[in-house]
């Protein structure tokens, strides 16, 4: 049906306005005689109006690309959190589209050179420089050795308390190898040093998962946009897994396959979606490569 409608369609002698009516398999079809002359279609408009702006959209296609590195789910932050961010992303893909960062930080109510140092910081780092505070890492004066030490305990299957580690046996070694190599007497890295140090721990998926003992590390959630939108060549970011299984195969019809069976997975390497997969039998038999319905 499909392929008539299509022909006829192209053809100019399709009765049915399919702007108006959805193709199913109830609609009626009307077909004018081949040798009718054709319909003529709607003349196009000689000038082109411009889409309508939505203020406050951040969705579009387009600016995204312009931003490096996978989206953020701004859903995840509390409310006033969530309109800042919006408003950052807004005003750094205002700057990126080409609008200058004096006129976007009048408009959206950001000092320059915050504007400024965000715009940079986006290119570099992608949407989660737009978070509040969300790409911030002060610095610290606790020794390379205490943090080391402090997150090779938070790694324990024990689980060891905030306080467990800052008072453990091998956060004072570290302590009295410090002195003796440096002279001086070291102290201990105080609680708050510690505590913070273990929220910094927690915060990285990689770790809390090693420490729970999972067999995969959890992926980050990200936003409704895909990531193969803000990337600029998708198909570049992809790979084929193939793989080789000895089976036994009866066929529908009751032919036994006994040979090496061949299945062959294109998956996307970003964002692990399946894109094509195909199976065979034996060396010469073989699927081809079909994306997934």
């Amino acid at each position: 049906m499909l392929r008539v409608v299509g022909d006829s369609a192209a053809q100019g002698h399709l009765l049915v306005d399919l702007e108006q009516f959805t193709l199913s398999r109830a609609l009626p079809l009307a077909l004018l005689p081949p040798d009718a002359p054709a319909l003529q279609p709607s003349p196009l408009p000689d000038t082109l109006e411009p889409p309508p702006v939505q203020e406050g959209a951040t969705n579009s296609h387009a600016p995204l690309a312009l931003i490096p590195g996978p989206t953020f789910d701004a859903s995840t932050l509390p409310s006033p959190q969530r309109e800042q961010f919006h408003r950052n992303l807004r005003a750094v893909l205002q700057v990126l589209a080409g609008a200058t960062q004096t006129s976007v930080a009048e408009k959206e109510g950001i000092p320059r050179s915050t504007l400024s140092r965000r715009v940079r910081r986006t290119r570099q780092l992608g949407q989660i420089a737009c978070v509040p505070h969300g790409s911030y890492t002060g610095k610290t004066t606790m020794h390379p050795a205490f943090q080391e030490c402090i997150r090779r305990l938070f790694l324990l299957p024990t689980r060891l308390s905030m306080t467990a580690i800052r008072e453990h046996t091998e956060m004072q070694q570290v302590a009295a190898r410090l002195s003796k190599d440096s002279g001086s007497p070291v102290k201990l890295p105080s609680y708050k040093q510690v505590h913070t140090t273990v929220q910094h721990l927690k915060m990285e998926p990689e770790l809390v998962a090693m420490r729970e003992g999972a067999k995969s590390v959890p992926r980050e959630r990200s936003s409704a946009e895909s990531f193969v939108l803000s990337i600029p060549a998708p198909a570049l970011l992809t790979q084929v897994d193939g793989h080789t299984m000895d089976l036994y195969v009866v066929t529908p019809d009751g032919t036994t396959v006994a040979s090496r069976v061949h299945a062959a997975v294109l998956v996307c390497v970003k964002t692990a979606a399946i894109l094509g997969a195909g199976s065979g039998f034996g060396a010469t038999q073989g699927g081809g490569l079909h994306a997934p319905g």
